[in-house]
């Protein structure tokens, strides 16, 4: 009678145990080969870099244009799962770049630029938004990097 007690308890703490994620494996069942592979948690990630240049109608250079750069990710369904959006602005070369590093793959990626201080550089410009090709042009290295992705937009503003 002790003796199925026992075993009653050993089957019961087994299950406990089992329950709360507690387990144990024999050397048979062992695989010695993960031993030899690298830890790894989380999910892919690379490098994004946006760039380009904002001239007028007569190929000048626009500086304090506001550049806004968002990236959209999206269900298999096409609704919307996650938004990220920077701004950065114009140099007095026109240039802008906006570099990121460590964050997600990129998604679709939209930019929008904006005039917003009137006349200060040369008139009063149109917006207009892009959505550019993100291109990879850097592979990654071992394990989730992914390399560097590059989404470049050069546009034309239209005086008002």
């Amino acid at each position: 009678m002790k003796s199925r007690i026992k075993k009653l308890w050993k089957y019961l703490a087994a299950a406990v145990l089992g329950l709360l994620g507690f387990s144990s494996c024999g050397e048979d069942v062992l695989d010695l080969d993960i031993l030899e592979r690298p830890a790894m948690y989380g999910s892919p990630y690379a490098d994004f870099k946006s760039l380009g240049t904002v001239k007028d109608e007569a190929g000048k250079p626009i500086e304090g244009i506001q550049v806004a750069v968002s990236q959209t990710w999206r269900n298999s369904d096409d609704s919307i799962l996650w938004i990220e959006a920077d701004t950065v602005y114009t140099d007095t070369k026109g240039s802008y770049l906006l570099d990121k590093n460590h964050v997600r793959l990129p998604g679709e990626v939209t930019i929008v630029f904006e005039d917003i201080d009137g006349t200060e550089n040369g008139g009063e410009f149109n917006s207009a938004e892009v959505k550019p090709d993100v291109k990879k042009t850097s592979e990654g290295g071992k394990g989730w990097y992914q390399g560097l992705y590059e989404a470049q937009a050069d546009v034309v503003l239209n005086k008002k």
